[in-house]
């Protein structure tokens, strides 16, 4: 039996800080866990505090060899910012991590998606818009801590208890 493959989206939100940890537990898991960054992480953290955790594999461009066997595994993006969560409802595939994630779903690949925006954005017309769509393709939306003051991403460990659940 092989084991579950994961990929992980991330963006350039602030919540990305936690990313290192949910590859850790990813990899720690047994599944072969790949990350994909885009470009506003650098903002964030360094970029090799997610690509070099050990166990897990990092891809960085198109020409990645495991992309000529992709779209296969399960999907998950953690942290998605107002503008990625909207591109993805959009079908808008304007680089690497949102070309990857439009396959996947078009493959019928599991997606996850872990929201992280700011309580305005969270309220936004077009979040309820894109959150019904993004459901209404089998997208999963793990949803974001939410409180009077503050919508972040998901603990960590609530999103691999969605993640243990689903490879059960």
């Amino acid at each position: 039996m092989s084991k579950p493959s994961l990929f992980i989206y991330v963006t350039g939100s602030g919540r990305a800080k936690d990313i290192p940890e949910l590859v850790r537990e990813t990899v720690a898991a047994g599944w072969d866990t790949y990350t994909v960054l885009t470009t506003n992480v650098s903002s964030v953290l360094p970029p090799n505090e997610i690509h070099d955790v050990p166990g897990s594999r990092a891809i960085h461009g198109y020409d990645d060899s495991v992309l000529k066997k992709f779209p296969f595994g399960t999907m998950l993006v953690a942290p998605c910012t107002f503008n990625t969560f909207n591109k993805l409802a959009s079908g808008l595939a304007d680089g690497l991590a949102t070309a990857m994630i439009a396959d996947a779903l078009g493959a019928g690949c599991p997606i996850f998606i872990a929201p992280a925006m700011n309580q305005n954005l969270w309220k936004h017309p077009q979040t309820r818009i894109s959150e019904a769509k993004l459901k209404e393709w089998g997208c999963t939306v793990i949803p974001p801590y939410i409180d009077e003051e503050v919508v972040t991403m998901a603990p960590v460990k609530d999103i691999l208890q969605v993640l243990h659940h689903h490879f059960q």
